[in-house]
């Protein structure tokens, strides 16, 4: 016995109740509803039935367990400037151990500018102080994100120009 699929318009999101259409629509082949079809006709190819049921391959996943984000802590210039004068070290050698011009140090102990990650490290194991933290992801933080996903149909309404 064969149960039915359902399927959804990929570009308005809703369930397609009546014939489904896939089309070739900006290098990308999409299957849509009868009404969002009449809207892209002028701008897409209908793709014959035998090469729409071809199977799409499939992404590979990534596991989210292993994905760790690295921040600098918030307070780095006191830090970076305590550790500097605790070793007897003017900001010209600092960064001349860092291999960077001495007015990016002086920058990054005023705050006006974010050490990257690398540079970060460098100085962690010149002055020997702990500047990456990792950052837990925040609970929730995915789901916020799915509620202003934007649909190829937003897409047509933007280009079109209405809301």
């Amino acid at each position: 016995m064969k149960t039915a699929v359902e399927t959804y318009c990929e570009m308005c999101g809703a369930r397609v109740t009546g014939p489904s259409y896939s089309v070739k629509f900006e290098g990308s082949t999409i299957t849509v509803c009868k009404t969002c079809y009449d809207k892209i006709k002028k701008h897409a190819t209908l793709v014959p039935k035998n090469e729409a049921k071809k199977t799409p391959v499939k992404p590979k996943l990534v596991q989210k367990s292993q994905e760790v984000e690295l921040d600098i802590d918030e307070s780095y210039p006191r830090l970076i400037k305590e550790a500097r004068e605790r070793l007897h070290i003017t900001t010209k050698e600092l960064a001349d151990r860092m291999r960077i011009q001495e007015n990016i140090v002086k920058r990054i102990e005023l705050g006006k500018l974010k050490p990257t990650i690398a540079e970060a490290r460098a100085l962690e194991r010149i002055l020997g102080i702990k500047l990456v933290v990792e950052v837990s992801p925040g609970k929730g933080g995915s789901e916020e994100l799915d509620d202003q996903t934007l649909t190829l149909g937003d897409i047509i309404k933007i280009r079109e120009g209405k809301k």
